[in-house]
């Protein structure tokens, strides 16, 4: 009878506690989104300018890939957009592979692969 009521307690106190953690944690993350107005603010603007940036960045990127495509010759360019098609089948192929080793990739590839044999 002792015995019960102990390990009753100590189920009631690791319950307990369990809450207890619990509930620190959510104020803890209630304390860390309430942030004033003018942060919340600021942080937006910071976000807003970053994202710019990485706009920016791509676009002159990429305006710098057409240019240097536009001044190779012929030759070159039909070898450059047959190396962009054989670099997008190979990264294709490497994808569908990759997939068809997970659970849910299985089902779909590997059943198509056995009806097409």
């Amino acid at each position: 009878m002792f015995i019960k009521r102990i390990i009753i307690f100590l189920v009631l106190v690791t319950v307990s506690v369990g809450t207890v953690n619990a509930g620190r944690e959510y104020a803890a993350n209630d304390l860390a989104e309430m942030q004033s107005r003018k942060v919340k603010k600021a942080q937006k603007k910071q976000d807003a300018r970053e994202q710019e940036k990485k706009k920016s960045i791509k676009g002159s990127s990429r305006a710098t890939q057409k240019r240097s495509y536009e001044i190779q010759s012929q030759e070159v360019q039909k070898r450059m957009k047959q190396n962009r098609k054989d670099t997008k089948a190979r990264e294709k192929a490497k994808k569908k592979y990759n997939n068809s080793k997970t659970q849910r990739g299985a089902k779909k590839y590997r059943a198509t692969a056995s009806k097409h044999r």
